[in-house]
């Protein structure tokens, strides 16, 4: 299935969880997190995260299952309390 077949349905998600697994990659490192889902569409994610904060255009990798990740990019890390951040994730093409 190409990436414009997938856009066009719903991604996987395990029903049991709300959490989604990112993986922010900084240079040659590959920060892995996990964050809350708050709210899903076609063009990207909201989601509640516990860490530091994250820069604008950062790119992220939501890994939807063992052999399909996504590549995001932050555009909103506004902070919510000290250490929680809502994201913004925009999927890019």
């Amino acid at each position: 299935m190409s990436d414009a077949d997938r856009r066009a349905h719903l991604r996987y998600r395990d029903p049991d969880s709300t959490t989604v697994r990112l993986t922010v990659k900084q240079g040659a490192v590959e920060q892995p997190l996990t964050a809350l889902l708050v709210n899903e569409s076609y063009s990207g994610l909201a989601c509640v995260y516990v860490g530091a904060p994250l820069e604008m255009d950062s790119e992220l990798l939501w890994r939807e299952t063992r052999g399909i990740s996504t590549p995001c990019k932050v555009t909103r890390c506004e902070a919510l309390y000290k250490d929680v951040f809502l994201l913004a994730l925009q999927i890019l093409d």
